[in-house]
Formats: structure tokens, C-alpha cells, sequence
């Protein structure tokens, strides 16, 4: 399942040492669940605050699991 669109930062938690799991709300999909890698480096970091919009590309193996 792949798709673009845009959404909302709801919540984010770290994950491991470089990743974390975000939900996003968006137009088309409603609440949904992100896996992003490399999420706290020092530029990507600056640009994850709850509630910044953001363009979404989303890819998952299937409707039921968690995307990245």
C-alpha cells in the first residue's frame, strides 16, 4: 500500500535509537501509525513538532500494518 498525502504530527515516541513511531491525521486515510528512520538527527529533529503539516508518503506492506 503506497500513497501520498498530507496531515497533522499527533504523537510521536522513540522507538530505538535513531527512529520513532509518529501518528499523523490526514485527509484521506484518517489516524495513522509511521515508522521514520533516522528521525532524530540533528536536521530532521528540528521539523518534528506535534502539530507541524506535513506532505506524507507512505508505503506499507499491507492495509493492517505500520508503515514507514
Amino acid at each position: 500500500m503506497i500513497w501520498q498525502d498530507s496531515g497533522y504530527l499527533l504523537s510521536k515516541v522513540k522507538y530505538n535509537e535513531n527512529s520513532i513511531i509518529a501518528e499523523f491525521f490526514t485527509k484521506s486515510y484518517g489516524k495513522i501509525p509511521g515508522l521514520i528512520f533516522g528521525a532524530t538527527s540533528k536536521k530532521v529533529k528540528n521539523y518534528l513538532l506535534i502539530g507541524n503539516k506535513f506532505h506524507l508518503n507512505y508505503s506499507s506492506k499491507s492495509e493492517g500494518k505500520i508503515g514507514s
